[in-house]
């Protein structure tokens, strides 16, 4: 067994442990073990330097101490995240704890008979964003990042996994799902606010932040409504998805210039989340440098 392997195989068995350790707990008690967790491990790591940097960027208007308790919560949401992962599926079926905001923007699209993005940040708890896909059903294609481990990849997705519901990793078969689904009438699920290398240059707090431009390309193009979204924690273990109105799609006849513009557009519609919610977004990414 190589090196490699036997890490790999070892992650594997560690997050094997963990997701047992957290079905012991149960939902509830699982969520705030990991919050609890994270608080205490987070601060201690490299990144969370990184993450303080970025935050004080951002958002200068934070004292010292606002940014560091701001931060802590971060790390919670983080936390929490990584608890709750073994009961997602409970989760999204879980009418009295998860409420839709906005779900009229989920009928406008399957009434519409267009393709349509519907696009979120690492925001809250991004997983709810799968109640889209329960709702619009096969017409829904969720895109994500895989796991490095494809040992742990797996064992992700057979927790993930969902009959009316599919997940595509980034890459060339995401980017072929969404081209095929803008084509064919389906709803394309996924987050936009990490960074790639060779995407676009656009600002983000008043920074240029390379960003992905295949939902701004394939909206301004074939004319596809793209949908914000997010997911919030609220007190007492409730969340809650809000889906708003179709951003206006840029159409100058310059088709470079409506792409930026587009991407801005959802650039700006992040700033605002974060900016109110700062505890509810993933810091700890390096996006701007």
């Amino acid at each position: 067994m190589s090196k490699v392997s036997l890490r790999y195989r070892l992650e594997w068995i560690a997050v094997r442990a963990a997701v047992g350790l957290f079905r012991l707990l149960g939902r509830a008690r699982a969520a705030a073990f990991a919050g609890w967790l994270a608080r205490k491990i987070g601060p201690r790591l490299g990144v969370h330097r990184l993450a303080r940097e970025n935050m004080r960027m951002a958002l200068p208007h934070l004292t010292a101490t606002q940014v560091e308790e701001t931060l802590a919560r971060m790390w919670d949401n983080l936390g929490r995240n990584v608890g709750e992962i073994p009961f997602n599926r409970e989760i999204l079926s879980d009418t009295d704890t998860v409420e839709i905001v906005g779900g009229e923007y989920l009928d406008e699209y399957l009434e519409s008979g267009k393709a349509a993005f519907f696009v979120t940040a690492h925001y809250g708890p991004w997983e709810l964003v799968a109640l889209v896909g329960r709702r619009l059903g096969a017409r829904a294609t969720g895109i994500y990042r895989a796991a490095n481990n494809p040992l742990v990849e797996e064992y992700f997705q057979e927790m993930r996994a969902d009959p009316n519901y599919r997940f595509v990793p980034k890459g060339n078969e995401g980017a072929r799902t969404i081209v095929k689904a803008a084509r064919s009438g389906g709803a394309i699920v996924l987050l936009n606010d990490q960074k790639l290398n060779s995407g676009i240059a656009v600002p983000f707090f008043g920074r240029e932040a390379m960003t992905a431009p295949a939902v701004a390309e394939i909206a301004c193009k074939m004319d596809v409504p793209v949908y914000p979204m997010r997911a919030e924690r609220l007190d007492g273990g409730r969340r809650r998805l809000t889906i708003y109105p179709a951003l206006d799609i840029p159409a100058t006849g310059d088709r470079p210039t409506d792409v930026y513009a587009m991407l801005k557009a959802i650039n700006e519609v992040f700033e605002r989340w974060i900016t109110e919610r700062p505890d509810h977004w993933f810091w700890v990414h390096n996006r701007w440098s």
